[in-house]
């Protein structure tokens, strides 16, 4: 009876500390595209999250991108909303993988061919992401994350796809 109860408290014990550096809320930047701010909100559940980005568009994989009949030649405006799922790996309760989706909207001067004179373009569409995010030891309200994903214009370019990705750092709370 005693084994049994070792073993179950040492069970427990060790299911908190793979789950303990997660909390409530994050919040965080990443240099990439899109680049910016963030904040996640954990789920009670301890697998899900919502994360809602705002920031920079257009900039990691160069400025100048076709887009129907014009170029974009700038940096953006971007805003999304993402639903993820969030599991400790086999290998080492430090290291997450998550992946997930939602809307996403962008917004970027477009210049029409043999134009010098932009127009503003929105976009709305799918974003997919996919990454693995580090929770140090010494530190463990602090984690680095680096995420590859996509995002595919529904309208008013439908199909219009995009690679997104990037590396940051969020803090715990």
């Amino acid at each position: 009876m005693i084994k049994k109860s070792l073993f179950i408290l040492l069970f427990t014990c060790l299911s908190s500390i793979a789950y303990g550096q997660i909390q409530e809320w994050a919040s965080g930047f990443r240099i990439g595209e899109p680049g910016g701010f963030m904040a996640r909100k954990y789920l009670s559940n301890g697998i899900n999250a919502v994360e809602v980005n705002i920031g920079a568009y257009g900039g990691l994989w160069g400025t100048d991108r076709n887009y129907k009949d014009g170029t974009f030649k700038n940096i953006g405006f971007t805003m999304n909303a993402l639903y993820l799922w969030h599991h400790p790996t086999l290998v080492n309760s430090d290291i997450h993988t998550y992946y997930g989706f939602g809307p996403q909207y962008t917004s970027r001067d477009l210049y029409a061919k043999g134009s010098t004179t932009p127009t503003n373009n929105g976009g709305f569409g799918a974003a997919a992401v996919g990454g693995i995010e580090f929770y140090p030891i010494d530190a463990p309200n602090l984690s680095f994350f680096g995420e590859i994903g996509f995002y595919n214009e529904i309208a008013p370019n439908p199909f219009f796809f995009h690679v997104q990705g990037g590396i940051g750092v969020r803090v715990n709370f």
